[in-house]
């Protein structure tokens, strides 16, 4: 296991992140991405889906400030340390943990600079297509749904973008639901 943020922090602050990681999650879940947009529904579309609403949150939380930047690099240990266990559950060793962790940081961490390129300069087609390129990478027919998930972004974006900080650092943020 690596140095995680999350583990050697306080208990008040692990309880604000699992809720951050927690509102994610069901996000990232829900079946309409699935059933609706065509996301699939396997181990890489919902990693898929898990980093997309994520990076969208800690695009938010970074401009909270220091508070801010901490929750993030905290929020991101979070997530890396349960892929970590639901990759051990699957039955994955060590070594092909590690290997697995690596390629996954290194995805996330890729997606992060497309992404928030595109939301610094609030460029919504240009997120569609790295949408595509991300999600949808396995999936031959997927009609609009790159373009109706990436609608569904904006109107997150525009959501959290006029927030204050206490928004966030106070968890009183949620996803909207999903509507077509």
């Amino acid at each position: 296991m690596f140095f995680n943020s999350y583990t050697s922090s306080q208990s008040k602050k692990r309880d604000l992140i699992d809720s951050f990681y927690y509102k994610i999650v069901n996000v990232s879940r829900s079946k309409d991405f699935y059933e609706k947009l065509l996301v699939p529904d396997t181990i890489d579309g919902r990693y898929d889906l898990l980093v997309l609403f994520s990076i969208m949150l800690t695009f938010h939380l970074y401009k909270c400030g220091n508070a801010g930047k901490d929750l993030s690099q905290n929020l991101f240990d979070k997530i890396f340390l349960d892929l970590d266990l639901s990759l051990r559950e699957l039955g994955a060793g060590d070594a092909g943990v590690h290997i697995k962790i690596k390629q996954m940081i290194n995805s996330y961490m890729g997606r992060q600079e497309a992404y928030c390129n595109c939301l610094k300069i609030k460029d919504f087609n240009k997120l569609e297509k790295h949408i595509t390129k991300n999600v949808y990478r396995n999936v031959v027919d997927f009609g609009k749904s790159p373009y109706l998930l990436s609608k569904y972004c904006q109107k997150v974006f525009f959501l959290f973008e006029n927030k204050n900080d206490q928004y966030f650092l106070l968890n009183e943020f949620n996803f909207p639901k999903f509507e077509i």
